[in-house]
């Protein structure tokens, strides 16, 4: 087990995304084996990418029917989350608490009644873009910046009746703080960090993050090299606390956790990211396989809390940022 600086066993360690799955087009070999992994580095609850903006009503069916599948054949392992005491149950049964989200609102083809389908058969948050324009919002590589379409405020409306995280990490600017204005529920940027450390498209401003905690909502931060630095392939924990510590000076602690969008099995990862085409669709934000990324992957969680500890964190503060504060908000929407 991972050195943490508080103990595991009155913690339980969340990590809000990890963009692979066991089928569709973010398949990984071996995913059972990336979760047992994650599970002995501490970890307990991952939400799991199914899809970003590519799919199919047909495709993101499909894709969460195999999923849990895979979930079903392995009782052992997985707990199937729909509520926080599902989660708990996990942590003390020494298994792995998932559910999923889609980083995009194409899955939903303009149909607001498929937001209770896809939450019943686990979406617990969805994005409201992934890096370009849709149905509901420009993403952050957009130059418009024209906020939520009518079509985008409705389906707010419906993620909170139905009680599906609203999540705006890859949006839009403008986009993003009209979907926290109009959420009755906390918004979370499940995976962004502070773009008053590196300013980058990906990364968010202060009044964002502001607005976010407003809502009573949680910033994950990330470790992925590119949206971290300049240097682009610096991940280590240092630079990681950095980015919590700015978040947590600017909103308080209660508002920061880890999404790390850490990639198992990185060569494969890369190898369907250039066969997607993403390559060509994304170069303006540096998404070129040939840039080698750089992705921290779970057990960086232990080494930046002890970073943080060593700045001088409380361990009441350490225990939210390592999954206490993710749990909060799945409490208040999900139950």
């Amino acid at each position: 087990m991972s050195d943490y600086p508080v103990s595991l066993d009155d913690v339980i360690v969340c990590d809000m995304t990890f963009p692979q799955s066991p089928c569709g087009p973010l398949y990984t070999p071996d995913f059972a084996g990336a979760m047992r992994e994650r599970l002995a580095l501490g970890v307990t609850y991952t939400s799991i990418t199914i899809a970003s903006d590519e799919p199919t009503i047909d495709g993101a069916m499909r894709w969460l029917g195999e999923a849990r599948a895979h979930i079903d054949e392995h009782p052992e392992l997985y707990v199937m989350v729909e509520r926080v005491a599902d989660i708990e149950r996990a942590k003390a049964e020494g298994k792995v608490a998932v559910n999923f989200h889609f980083q995009g609102t194409n899955a939903l083809l303009g149909d607001l009644g498929l937001v209770e389908v896809y939450y019943r058969l686990g979406v617990k948050h969805m994005l409201m873009a992934y890096n370009s324009r849709n149905l509901v919002a420009d993403g952050c590589h957009e130059d418009s910046d024209v906020g939520l379409s009518r079509y985008g405020r409705a389906l707010v409306a419906e993620m909170n009746r139905v009680g599906m995280i609203v999540d705006v990490s890859h949006t839009g600017y403008r986009s993003s703080l009209d979907a926290i204005e109009l959420s009755t529920k906390p918004v979370i940027f499940s995976h962004s960090n502070a773009k008053a450390l590196w300013n980058h498209q990906r990364n968010i401003t202060d009044d964002q993050a502001r607005a976010c905690a407003a809502t009573g909502g949680v910033i994950g931060v990330n470790g992925v090299g590119l949206f971290l630095s300049e240097a682009r392939f610096d991940n280590s924990p240092e630079t990681i606390a950095r980015h919590i510590d700015h978040f947590a000076n600017l909103v308080g602690p209660q508002h920061v956790g880890f999404g790390l969008d850490s990639v198992h099995d990185i060569p494969y990862f890369l190898s369907n990211f250039a066969k997607a085409g993403k390559d060509r669709k994304y170069p303006v934000g540096g998404y070129l396989t040939s840039n080698k990324p750089a992705f921290a992957g779970p057990d960086v969680i232990a080494k930046v809390t002890s970073v943080l500890a060593g700045m001088g964190w409380r361990d009441a503060d350490l225990k939210g940022v390592m999954g206490g504060n993710w749990l909060r908000v799945m409490k208040q929407v999900w139950g």
